[in-house]
Formats: structure tokens, C-alpha cells, sequence
């Protein structure tokens, strides 16, 4: 086999056998077959293609390694990370040595339910600036991947080929992309920021390369992700009555629909039930793309071995004792921990108790892992503690206040217990000062108890239809007055709620698809200045 061609970056293998189709001059592809595998009973498969090894045996000099056309110029390094090593392992021995029809099975890709592209695409600015690199528009692999819409380079919409994904009536037949060029390519539009970011996110499983992960290890990162939001009770379960309807507002209906990766909100297995909870299903790769869009999860940290997952609020144990009083303070010696919700903010509580007696507790979660040494409340202070106040109160040189330092208290609590000598004493703590334990008269307390202003928690859906109306208002009036392009941290600094919007975004479902809509376009802005210009 002579002139075969080198491939070109980021080039799928039906492009490299469609151009070598073309510089050999043969009249027929049943010849390019033999020519590339020495046998005319394979298929021209789009995404992927079999008898690699053999293919490796026909180039010239045997140039190009099996492993770079696999991470290279196929399609398998977006799928690699979700597929169980031992699988992987025999879908590659299928490419290497036979053809391609069975890996579509184990891959899960028939029971996925996301169906692949009908035709092959193209971007229109990828054509010229490859025709002047290399004088050649091919196809690229990039731009065949599922639920990409948009250039992951370009970030416009691919335009589609007569070509089908999928040959069927004409499966033995290589097409080259300037084949079915005209002479003008037509104009693509600009993506939008979720289809953009989703394609890159695609475009970056098929640079990268990266091996296939533990399944269990995304699902706990998964999880934490979700206790940060807000989406799991203080038991740990997940809160799908919640999650569910601010899925489908982040991304959309329509969206989820054209992926297809809909989200039935009285179902109680979807797709997504069957990812987050324990993984006994391969999920489809464009289905963990958008899970970690919407959590703001990399790919890089889910690839980082003993990476800190947290299985709760308050990671995996054991746990440090925070008594310095004692001679293990922050050696991770509390195995069990209860956790608790809290009745004000709804977040769990842990509560740590150690053996010296020491019991603390503090709100989650936990958000780095710096937090599991931190304590919200003492609850009680324990022998050991009694035992290095008798011991520093005998030292007369000490003062109060570094004896509170030593024991990690305020001076109130040192000299509350300073004469206690009994561990049954010290079963209540308090951080504030000394108070006498005289209670007041019941007139009294009655009184003041009519005047506390009870908790009152804030009303999110009501402040989300107020902060709509107000987005309202001011798009309005930026647009009259306004110079610049309206952006959405244009409108949230104009409303001084660009914080609220950030941390509070799954309470602010209803703004948060406001601002999408209201934000203005490159095109839009120099349609509104153009009119702003003709009215003066």
C-alpha cells in the first residue's frame, strides 16, 4: 500500500481512507478495502473502524502505532472514562484485531437512549483555515461526537453533510469532505454558552485521553457536590424532588429533548435516578457532561487518585478530637459521628465525641477539608480537660488568659470552672461568660418572651418573582440608556445581586432562566445600536 496519507490533527480514520480513496486512483472501495485491510468484506465506518492491526501491518514502514490511531483518530477516548477497565480491554481487542459491529453493545450506547448524529458535520471556519494549513478541508472528530451541536474551537453551530452518520445503502464507500463542498460555504451562527461549554467539555475527553475511572469515585463526587448545593437531606439521600425541576431549568426542556436526555419529573427512574444512585448501568458520556456542568465538576479532579471524596456532609472518618486539652488534640481518633438536621436552616449537624470525654459539633458541610477542624459549639468539656485546668490553675504565674488559650476556651468558661474538680460538672458547656444561675422572676421571663421576634426564614420563591420583575425593569431601561452590550453581570451589578445570583442559584430558578433570556446577543447589541443611531 503506497500514498497513504498522514493524518491530520484531530482528523476521524473514514477522512484519512476517504483521501488515500482518492490519491490511489482506484476505480472502486472494495479496492481501498483490500488495499487498507487486505480484505473487502469490511465496512466504511464512520466513528470507528476494525483490523487496526492489520492496517498497521499495510502502512509503509509500519509508521503510525495502533495506540496513537486509537487515541487519535477514533472516537474511543470520549467513551474510555465510563466503561469499566475490563470492558475496555475487549472493546480494544475488537478494534485491534476484528471489526467493529459488537462494540456499540458494550459500550451501552443501543440502551443508553442517546441517539448518535443523523448526518456528519462540519464546521465552516474549521474548512478555511484547514485549506490554508494544509490545503485540504477534512472531517473532523471533534465535530461527529453526540450532543455536540456547536465547534468546540469556533463555538459556531456545525453545519450538517449529505453524508450519513451511519452508512447503510452505501456502507462500503469513503466520502472526502471537499467532495461535498460548494464553492461558498454558508455562514454558521454563534452556539449558545451551555452548548459551547458542553462541546469543549467534549473536546477535552478526546485530547486528554483519560483512563477509565471508578464509577463509585464520581458518584461520592457527585454527591458532595450535591450536599454543597443544597440536594441532599442530613441522612444523605438524595433530594430528587428538588433536583429533578432545577435540572430541567438549568438546561431546558427543549435541550434535554434534542440531546435526548429528557427528564420526566414524576418519574423515579430516570437516567439520572439510575447514575446517582448505585452505578449498576453504563451512562451514555453526554450524560456525565452535563451532571458536571450543572455541579461545576472537572474532569481533571475526578481523575486525581485518593482525591478527598466525602460519602457525607462531613467526609469519610475517622475524625479529629479538638479537646487541647488533651494529648491526641487533632489526631483523627473519633471513628462514629451522629449526624442531625437543623431545625432553623435545614443543614445536617454533626456531633464528634471522643473517648476523653470531649463532645463537639459544628453545622455542614463541610466544604474543604481544612473544615473538619473546626468546631461550631462545645457541647461537654470531659475528665481530661478537668484535669489540665487543675493543673494550670496551680500554676500562679499563668494568667487567665492564657489559661483560656492553653484549653482552647474563653476566660469566662476558665474561671466558671476553675474550683471543679468533679467531671459531672463539666457535662454542660458554656462559651459565654460566668452567669448567675438564679433564675429571674416568671413575670419577667414572660415579658421578655412576648417581645422576642420569633426566626423568620426568607421566602426564595417570592424573592425569585420580585428579582424577575426587577431584571424586568432594568433590561428595559438599560436599553434605552444603555451603551455597551447587556450582560448578565452588567444587570446583577445594576441590581447589586451578583452574589445572591452566584451562591443562591438553585433557590433563583426563575431569574437565573430571566437573565438567559434578557442577555443580549453580539448580534442584538449592534441591531440596537444601529436603531439607537437612525432615532438620533
Amino acid at each position: 500500500m503506497i500514498n497513504f496519507p498522514t493524518p491530520l490533527p484531530d482528523e476521524v480514520l473514514y477522512s484519512v481512507f476517504a483521501r488515500y480513496h482518492v490519491n490511489s486512483g482506484n476505480g472502486s472501495c472494495r479496492k481501498t478495502l483490500r488495499d487498507l485491510f487486505s480484505t473487502s468484506n469490511d465496512s466504511a465506518v464512520t466513528a470507528y473502524s476494525g483490523h487496526l492491526y492489520a492496517l498497521h501491518t499495510r502502512i509503509p514502514g509500519k509508521a503510525i502505532p495502533v495506540s496513537y490511531l486509537l487515541e487519535h483518530h477514533t472516537l474511543i477516548p470520549y467513551y474510555r472514562p465510563f466503561i469499566p477497565e475490563n470492558r475496555y480491554n475487549r472493546i480494544l481487542q475488537n478494534l485491534v484485531h476484528m471489526n467493529c459491529q459488537s462494540i456499540y453493545m458494550w459500550m451501552g450506547l443501543p440502551a443508553s437512549g442517546v441517539e448518535s448524529p443523523l448526518f456528519l458535520r462540519y464546521c465552516n471556519q474549521c474548512v478555511s483555515i484547514d485549506r490554508l494549513k494544509f490545503g485540504i478541508a477534512y472531517w473532523h472528530r471533534s465535530h461527529q461526537l453526540t450532543g455536540v451541536f456547536v465547534c468546540p474551537e469556533h463555538q459556531c453551530y456545525l453545519l450538517e453533510s449529505p453524508i450519513l452518520y451511519e452508512q447503510k445503502g452505501k456502507k462500503h464507500e469513503f466520502i472526502p469532505l471537499e467532495s461535498i463542498l460548494q464553492e461558498i460555504v454558508p455562514l454558521a451562527l454563534q452556539g449558545s454558552n451551555k452548548e459551547i461549554t458542553i462541546a469543549q467539555k467534549a473536546a477535552d475527553l478526546l485530547k486528554n485521553n483519560y483512563g477509565s475511572l471508578d464509577m463509585e469515585a464520581i458518584r461520592k463526587h457527585y454527591l458532595y457536590k450535591l450536599q454543597y448545593m443544597g440536594f441532599l437531606t442530613a441522612a444523605g439521600n438524595i433530594k430528587f424532588r428538588d433536583l429533578v425541576p432545577q435540572f430541567n431549568s438549568f438546561y431546558g426542556t427543549t435541550m434535554l429533548e434534542d440531546l435526548g436526555c429528557k427528564l420526566d419529573k414524576g418519574s423515579q427512574d430516570t437516567w439520572l435516578h439510575k447514575m446517582l444512585r448505585k452505578p449498576r448501568h453504563s451512562t451514555h458520556p453526554l450524560r456525565h457532561l452535563l451532571v458536571q456542568y450543572f455541579l461545576d465538576v472537572d474532569m481533571k479532579d475526578l481523575e486525581v487518585k485518593n482525591q478527598y471524596y466525602k460519602a457525607n456532609a462531613f467526609g469519610q472518618g475517622p475524625w479529629p478530637c479538638l479537646n487541647k486539652a488533651a494529648t491526641h488534640f487533632r489526631e483523627k481518633v473519633i471513628k462514629s459521628i451522629s449526624v442531625t438536621r437543623c431545625s432553623t436552616t435545614a443543614k445536617p449537624v454533626g456531633t464528634f465525641q471522643c473517648s476523653c470525654g470531649f463532645i463537639y459539633s459544628r453545622r455542614g458541610p463541610d466544604q474543604t477539608e481544612t473544615d473538619m477542624y473546626r468546631i461550631g459549639r462545645i457541647k461537654q468539656l470531659g475528665a481530661e480537660w478537668i484535669d489540665k485546668l487543675n493543673e494550670l490553675s496551680s500554676n500562679p504565674a499563668l494568667s487567665l488568659r492564657e489559661k483560656a488559650r492553653r484549653l482552647g476556651v474563653d476566660p469566662g468558661t476558665v474561671k466558671k470552672y476553675s474550683n471543679c474538680s468533679e467531671l459531672s460538672q463539666a457535662t454542660s458547656y458554656s462559651s459565654t461568660k460566668h452567669r448567675s444561675t438564679r433564675r429571674k422572676p416568671i413575670r419577667q421571663r414572660l415579658n421578655r418572651d412576648e417581645h422576642k421576634v420569633p426566626y423568620k426564614r426568607v421566602d426564595w420563591g417570592k424573592r425569585d418573582e420580585q428579582l424577575v420583575q426587577a431584571i424586568e425593569r432594568t433590561v428595559t431601561l438599560l436599553k434605552t440608556t444603555h451603551s455597551r452590550r447587556i450582560s448578565r453581570s452588567e444587570i446583577t451589578r445594576q441590581l447589586h445581586c451578583s452574589t445572591m445570583i452566584y451562591t443562591q442559584r438553585q433557590k433563583l430558578p426563575q431569574s437565573r432562566a430571566k437573565l438567559e433570556q434578557l442577555v443580549e446577543t453580539t448580534e442584538q447589541y449592534h441591531e440596537r445600536m444601529r436603531i439607537m443611531r437612525e432615532i438620533k
